[in-house]
């Protein structure tokens, strides 16, 4: 329907161009007839096959025989590159197979060790927290022994003195911390 539409107005529009005289150019339209050189063929000698085309007949029938024998040659060679291909292409299947199998298995144990790990981390966090109040404590508990045997001390010098012991008063030396004294060498 469409092109029957196309041919139709090709068919008017001409029509009205022969009616009206073709007079839509005023100027005459210019003709260059001179003669444009020829390109030069230039043999390609990269193919000795066409050079082969051209030579006598008689050699004709033996270099067809050679060719077919070389063009089996080389298929036969590709034969046995093709299938030596494949074998590589076979092998390196198992082997990707072999490597995703034993990724799989390595993936499994590192999330394992993963989840072993982050358990021993909150077990080391946890022994830490405990051993801070450890020591805390003891540090605490250390002023709480000191005051007890201070009172201790005290109710001995009470009882000695109750039982008639005479107080002696301490010595310089007796007084000053452990770590003062000088040192014997």
């Amino acid at each position: 329907m469409r092109v029957t539409k196309i041919i139709i107005m090709l068919f008017i529009l001409v029509t009205i161009m022969l009616l009206a005289g073709c007079k839509l150019v005023e100027e005459p339209i210019a003709v260059d007839v001179s003669p444009q050189p020829q390109p030069v063929l230039v043999p390609d000698h990269s193919d000795e096959s066409i050079e082969r085309r051209f030579t006598d007949p008689q050699d004709e029938a033996t270099n067809v025989v050679q060719s077919a024998l070389m063009w089996s040659q080389k298929y036969e060679e590709l034969s046995t590159k093709a299938e030596k291909l494949r074998e590589q292409n076979n092998a390196r299947f198992l082997e990707n197979t072999d490597l995703k199998r034993k990724l799989s298995e390595l993936q499994a144990e590192l999330d394992r060790t993963k989840t072993e790990l982050g358990e021993a981390n909150a077990f080391l966090r946890q022994m830490q927290m405990e051993l801070t109040k450890w020591k805390a404590d003891v540090l605490g508990f250390r002023d709480e022994t000191r005051s007890a045997q201070a009172a201790q001390l005290e109710a001995l010098t009470k009882i000695l003195r109750i039982l008639g012991a005479e107080p002696v008063e301490p010595s310089e030396t007796e007084t000053q911390p452990q770590t003062e004294q000088p040192e014997n060498k």
